[in-house]
């Protein structure tokens, strides 16, 4: 009777307490949110703001420094945790996110001299229409994308390997194959 009891704690451990702790990101955006008002139903209200772009143990960079501070979000408001020349301070109030150069919906403008390429990441990374769903190492490794956006680096023999290749896989209307689907002039 005794083991039996003890077998039924650890899996009512395994069902009910495991998953809040693994899943605890809402309260930490509800923290998040408390410590910056302004920011409620903006996108720094979402995922993004800590998961985006992933850099290790599925957290940017911010996320991994709120981590070491224990949450203290005042500790990090003066770092650039990604390094594009403004605090995190400062993106917050503006509603940018602190841990990645991307404007928003992890949106990144590649500059080219047939025109820029705007690349969704968060769509390819996340949607399910599309084919990394979720795995990073689709694109980024050793050889091609490292998982730090850095809109200075020449990624253009790279990105016509990795992406036109997967465009051409998909098969897709969606997935543009033609350099003008992708290469737009403003």
């Amino acid at each position: 009777m005794k083991r039996m009891l003890q077998k039924l704690m650890l899996l009512l451990a395994f069902f009910v307490v495991l998953p809040t702790v693994v899943y605890a990101t809402p309260g930490i955006m509800k923290l998040f949110v408390a410590q910056y008002p302004d920011t409620a139903g903006s996108q720094l209200d979402s995922c993004r703001t800590c998961h985006l772009p992933a850099e290790k143990d599925c957290l940017n960079v911010y996320a991994q420094a709120v981590k070491e501070k224990s949450f203290d979000f005042k500790a990090l408001e003066e770092l650039d945790s990604d390094s594009d020349g403004r605090t995190n301070l400062e993106e917050i109030k503006d509603k940018q996110l602190p841990g990645s150069q991307a404007g928003e919906d992890e949106l990144f403008v590649f500059t080219a001299r047939m025109g820029n390429v705007t690349f969704n990441h968060e769509k390819h990374s996340l949607d399910e229409a599309y084919r990394t769903r979720g795995k990073c190492e689709n694109c980024h490794t050793q050889a091609t994308f490292p998982r730090k956006f850095d809109d200075n680096a020449k990624w253009q023999k790279i990105a016509h390997i990795v992406c036109k290749n997967c465009h051409k896989e998909a098969k897709t209307p969606n997935a543009p194959t033609k350099c003008k689907e992708c290469h737009i002039k403003k």
